[in-house]
Order: structure tokens, then C-alpha cells, then sequence
């Protein structure tokens, strides 16, 4: 799906992403700790560029902006700094 940053209104989907790491085995690690929160995420390969490989670690979806606001709560309350972004 399209992304986009977070803005106004309520009714949408979001995920959140946690991380973008240069190797896998650092989205695993995170990934891995984020379940031991009681966080589902998943990681996903991106190239940059047609050159720059990134893993990014992302959770959800979540229905709303109070939904997606508590998991980024949580996130930030672990010390983990996570970017909205609305699906369309």
C-alpha cells in the first residue's frame, strides 16, 4: 500500500515503524524484542537508490489514532522512537 506521513482525522489504518537497520540480523534482534513487549512486527527489506539496503522494523497495523498512539506510547516509554505512517 501507498504510505504516507500521519496526519489529521481518525478512521484510518497506521503502522508504525520502530527502526531501519543496514543488516537483518539487527531487525531481527529488535524485531525479537519488540515480541517480548507484546508487539507484533515485521521487517522489511528495502533498497535505496537501486544500491542502499535497509531493514525496517515495523509494527502493526492499527485501526485509528488512538490505537496506533498507545503502541507508540509504549514504544517511547521503552526508549524507542517510532515513525507514523497512515495506509491508504
Amino acid at each position: 500500500p501507498a504510505e504516507q506521513p500521519a496526519s489529521g482525522g481518525d478512521g484510518g489504518s497506521y503502522i508504525l515503524q520502530v527502526a531501519s537497520f543496514k543488516t537483518p540480523a539487527d531487525a531481527e534482534r529488535l524485531k525479537a524484542k519488540l515480541a517480548l513487549l507484546g508487539l507484533s512486527s515485521s521487517v522489511q527489506q528495502v533498497t535505496i537508490n537501486g544500491k542502499d539496503t535497509y531493514y525496517r522494523v515495523r509494527t502493526g497495523p492499527y485501526k485509528g489514532k488512538e490505537a496506533v498512539n498507545k503502541a507508540k506510547s509504549q514504544l517511547a516509554g521503552k526508549g524507542h522512537e517510532a515513525m507514523t505512517i497512515k495506509l491508504k
